[in-house]
């Protein structure tokens, strides 16, 4: 949380950071911001590409559109949502993970993380096998289901009481971001070998500098994470959005599971995402940490596929703006 306090005694203190914010936020947003900023309480804008760190007080959400994402740790995959959701609207979104207003549940592992009534979810799954608790606050909260990432976690919903649309609508909404973000793509064309963040140092460090390989960071920003895989030959990829942004923008890719540092859930949420593909065609290398440094990625590059889909872009993005048509976003 330091360096909310410090963007926001930045913003006080600071006239060149208070004309940039100028600049950037329109001018009825920061009316109505402007009293609050000594609070403790924080909200987090996505602007374009970029976040804008704020205090906040006042629970009225006004020239805003409320989306629950995971911001916590840089990692491109969690802004996807709030980047389409910004996109299709037209509009800024107001991150509520911290706060206690109802909003979109748009891309992420998120579910679990269900703590208020009235929430919608596009998209968004589970990122493993329920507990008891879980499956009671979705009994409990009851969120409106636009669509969801994959059949496994339709199932859990399902049996927990929850509606759910029929199968036309399952599939990562990051999975129609060609439809609004067209990349930059590099003539220089390698295979991209792209960790998650909690496996990323380990890559950088102990990965082979062989010629034709690059190593993706998937904590820079969104846009700049797509250009790179999407010049990429191949990806290989140990986060699951460099899988879906791969399959999006017709990138042969492998699943690189690292079986002695895996990811919570294991393989639930890759096997979620599975489920909108013909699952038989996808490629997958089990790996242990030690071996990142001995591995030829070249030769695992050389067993990439692109899966046949399952999913329908364009139905996955009218379940959103089905929702936003008869819905007061202003």
């Amino acid at each position: 949380m330091n360096y909310i306090k410090s963007f926001s005694i930045s913003l006080q203190r600071n006239s060149l950071v208070r004309l940039i914010v100028k600049k950037v936020i329109p001018r009825k947003i920061r009316i109505s911001f402007q009293r609050y900023l000594n609070t403790d309480i924080s909200i987090r804008l996505f602007f374009k590409n970029d976040i804008v760190l704020i205090t906040y007080k006042d629970k009225a959400i006004q020239e805003l559109v409320p989306v629950f994402y995971w911001d916590s740790v840089p990692n491109f995959g969690d802004v996807i949502g709030a980047y389409l959701v910004s996109r299709i609207t037209g509009k800024q979104v107001l991150n509520v993970h911290s706060l206690q207003h109802a909003g979109i549940m748009a891309v992420g592992s998120i579910l679990q993380m269900i703590n208020r009534e009235n929430m919608v979810v596009w998209g968004s799954g589970l990122i493993a096998e329920p507990t008891d608790e879980v499956i009671e606050n979705l009994r409990k909260y009851k969120p409106k289901i636009l669509s969801v990432r994959g059949s496994k976690t339709a199932k859990h919903l399902s049996e927990a009481g929850i509606a759910i649309p029929d199968q036309s609508v399952y599939g990562d909404p990051a999975l129609i971001l060609p439809l609004f973000y067209n990349p930059s793509v590099s003539s220089s064309k390698k295979v991209g070998v792209c960790p998650h963040y909690i496996h990323k140092s380990h890559f950088l460090k102990n990965i082979p500098n062989q010629d034709g390989l690059k190593v993706i960071d998937v904590q820079k920003d969104m846009e700049s994470v797509v250009d790179s895989i999407s010049s990429s030959t191949v990806c290989i990829s140990t986060s699951l959005h460099g899988l879906i942004i791969a399959q999006a923008y017709g990138i042969p890719w492998v699943w690189l599971e690292v079986s002695d540092n895996n990811l919570t859930g294991d393989d639930f949420k890759f096997k979620d995402f599975f489920s909108t593909l013909d699952e038989s065609q996808v490629s997958h290398f089990r790996i242990k940490m030690e071996e990142v440094d001995s591995i030829d990625f070249l030769a695992i590059a050389a067993n990439a596929t692109l899966p046949n889909k399952l999913y329908n872009e364009e139905l996955i993005l009218e379940s959103l703006k089905k929702h936003l048509h008869g819905t007061d976003i202003a």
